[in-house]
């Protein structure tokens, strides 16, 4: 039985990390409601997290999940996604 155990959890050591994961943006991350740097499209957002891969892509911005700390969670006002300049994974921070 303890051989089992031992075997059962190295095969679920052995299982990929899911391509998912979330990642903190800079301080001053512009978000828009749609592909375009425009001021009239800009979101007023509080500090956000994006789950990466975006979901899409555009001119060169990436459409993003977006994930807020608990406190901003139960704004209905807030977007679930915004759109932001593409950015290498390198420049964002991981959690």
């Amino acid at each position: 039985m303890r051989r089992f155990l031992t075997a059962g959890l190295l095969l679920g050591t052995l299982v990929p990390a899911g391509q998912a994961a979330v990642f903190t943006v800079k301080p001053g991350t512009a978000f828009y409601s749609k592909p375009q740097a425009k001021p009239e499209f800009l979101l007023p957002l509080p500090e956000v997290r994006v789950h990466v891969p975006a979901m899409k892509d555009a001119a060169g911005f990436c459409h993003f999940k977006l994930i807020y700390k608990i406190v901003d969670r139960e704004n209905p006002e807030l977007p679930a996604a915004g759109w932001a300049r593409c950015v290498s994974i390198d420049q964002l921070v991981p959690n």
